[in-house]
């Protein structure tokens, strides 16, 4: 049974009568990107963790940093392909885009929601300020790739679709561990009762090589520095508080609000309108808890709480898609934090946040 039977067909038709196509959705968010790409000024130094991708596509074969050196992915199809590393980064980095925003498209058209009002927002999800700030680092990061992963898995498992699922966490296994967030994601859509044998078997046919090859990257890879990351340095728990606090402490919460909120911008929102007639967004509180146990191993929550952008893009929609004043208003005020954000970052981000920040001290690799 559907994700869209199973929400008691509260979903309703587009009012427009305009449909467009995933492919040309995606080829749409493609040119905006590409525009964006076009009259940014980018970063002219490495910063971040860019050192640590770069230095992988480079030299895949040595030791790397805990724990880029088990994002393997991109990197290594950096590496592979006829063209210099310097530039292969960022056409990956449009094209990921370019798919997740595609993919976006036809995940909230699964939940019927208007067409054009689906279209603007897999628009603003494509230059938004986490996708954006990869662009201005000239692709060097996963997490364009990391995001059309959950995204591209969110929709096969509202589908049912299992094989494509499980190619697609084969993928996610390499590109980044927040996609192994999917596999709890997909039992919560499909269970019908805490413990359901069908859906748990369904799982174990997708999930089981895809956990499998990312348990053998996890135990065959070197990465070294490990006692240099934050969140890792002593006692599991304790690190956690340590993380938390880090975060919290010294106005470092505001930092963290800060890119929380231009994260989801008006669908942080919108979106709990949807919890009591959207069976997906309910369930769907099963990625956001992932993503918020993530955020005590690292810092920039805003970055973690991303990679939940599907639930919260199909909830703030659902809650807006017959509130037409609501969602034009909304549209408006997330092309504001997409715009703004470049422009910060034109104007400020880019010369004293990305070219005078280096990387992080984590430990050299010898």
């Amino acid at each position: 049974m559907s994700v869209r039977a199973l929400d008691g067909g509260v979903a309703r038709r587009a009012r427009f009568g305009w449909s467009p196509s995933p492919v040309s959705v995606a080829g749409l968010c493609l040119m905006v990107a590409l525009a964006f790409d076009a009259v940014l000024v980018h970063e002219s130094e490495l910063s971040g963790d860019e050192p640590y991708y770069a230095r992988i596509a480079n030299h895949p074969a040595g030791p790397h940093n805990f724990p880029y050196a088990f994002r393997i992915g991109v990197p290594y199809l950096v590496h592979v392909l006829p063209f210099s590393r310097a530039f292969s980064w960022q056409p990956l980095a449009l094209l990921a885009t370019a798919v997740a925003a595609g993919a976006l498209f036809a995940l909230l058209r699964e939940f019927e929601i208007d067409s054009t009002f689906a279209v603007w927002l897999a628009v603003c999800f494509s230059v938004s300020p986490n996708l954006l700030v990869v662009f201005l680092r000239n692709g060097r990061s996963v997490d364009a790739a990391a995001i059309m992963v959950i995204t591209l898995g969110c929709l096969f498992i509202v589908r049912r679709q299992k094989l494509a699922l499980a190619l697609t966490l084969l993928v996610g296994a390499t590109v980044h561990e927040s996609c192994m967030f999917l596999i709890p994601m997909a039992y919560a859509v499909w269970a019908e009762r805490i413990v359901d044998p069908d859906a748990l078997r369904d799982l174990a046919l997708v999930a089981i090589v895809p956990a499998l090859v990312y348990a053998y990257l996890r135990s065959a890879i070197v990465a070294v520095g490990e006692g240099y990351q934050p969140g890792y340095e002593g006692p599991f728990f304790t690190e956690r508080l340590d993380v938390i606090r880090q975060a919290l402490g010294s106005g470092g919460w505001k930092l963290e609000a800060r890119r929380m909120a231009i994260t989801l911008g008006p669908l942080w929102l919108a979106a709990p309108f949807a919890l009591r007639d959207l069976r997906f967004a309910r369930r769907g509180l099963v990625l956001v808890a992932c993503c918020a146990a993530s955020m005590t191993l690292a810092l920039d929550w805003g970055r973690a709480i991303f990679f939940a952008a599907p639930v919260f893009y199909v909830a703030g929609a659902y809650a807006l898609n017959h509130r037409r004043r609501l969602a034009v208003a909304a549209i408006i005020a997330f092309l504001a934090v997409d715009v703004g954000y470049a422009g910060y970052m034109q104007l400020h981000g880019v010369k004293h946040d990305l070219d005078h920040t280096g990387p992080p001290a984590r430990g050299p690799v010898h």
